[in-house]
């Protein structure tokens, strides 16, 4: 048994692929969407129903 094994070859890393992943990078930047309001607007109306409809009767008011 080795008790001094040798450390991973390195590798040598090509240009292009920071070139590559540069533009990646950005086309992903650009076509993906960042607003979230839509999907954070449905998990409020899942989790907190109950509180709107005790809200909307008058029995609670949350402050602002």
């Amino acid at each position: 048994m080795n008790r001094h094994p040798k450390p991973p070859q390195h590798r040598s890393k090509n240009p292009a692929y920071r070139q590559a992943f540069e533009r990646l990078d950005a086309a992903l930047e650009e076509n993906t969407p960042h607003d979230n309001s839509h999907k954070i607007r449905l998990m409020r109306l899942a989790m907190f129903a109950d509180v709107e409809k005790m809200q909307e009767s008058g029995q609670i008011k949350i402050p602002k």
